[in-house]
């Protein structure tokens, strides 16, 4: 796959992402849409929003992920300017990190509110196509410039 195209992948996950989390801001602000995507007991953005379990050293949950995929944003942009590679570590990195938070706060919902909550989930599984698409950028060491000079023949893989 064209390093172009994960690089496209990476920036729509991201942009995804912030969406996802303004919905989360929204809907934890807004009592009345929190029904929105209550599916049963277990699947319910509502039981999640309302356990008293969503803030991390008193930041709510929604405002470190629009803050990581604001991040993640403002990272990816100078590496697309400029292909360099310190910039796709640095968001291979806050990638990472961001992963690390979604499993912590996975566990939160999961084994202390005992609920699942949709939106949230669509907000780690963004970070992880972001991280997905850093790493195989990092492993095939490839940049839009190095396509270009490239001769014409298959894909790498």
């Amino acid at each position: 796959m064209r390093a172009a195209t994960v690089h496209t992948i990476i920036l729509l996950a991201a942009f995804a992402g912030l969406l996802v989390s303004g919905w989360a801001a929204y809907e934890s602000t807004h009592p009345a849409v929190q029904g929105t995507c209550t599916v049963n007991a277990f699947v319910s953005c509502a039981a999640v929003d309302t356990s008293g379990h969503t803030t991390t050293l008193g930041v709510p949950d929604w405002a470190i992920g629009i803050g990581g995929f604001v991040l993640l944003i403002a990272l990816d942009i100078p590496l697309y300017r400029t292909w360099k590679r310190p910039w796709l570590l640095a968001v291979t990195g806050f990638a990472g990190l961001g992963i690390a938070t979604s499993v912590y706060f996975a566990y939160i919902e999961l084994a202390i509110i005992h609920a699942f909550c949709l939106v949230c989930f669509s907000a780690y599984l963004a970070d992880a196509v972001v991280l997905a698409g850093a790493l195989y950028l990092i492993r095939s060491g490839r940049t839009s410039r190095e396509e270009a000079a490239a001769p014409a023949g298959p894909e790498p893989t």
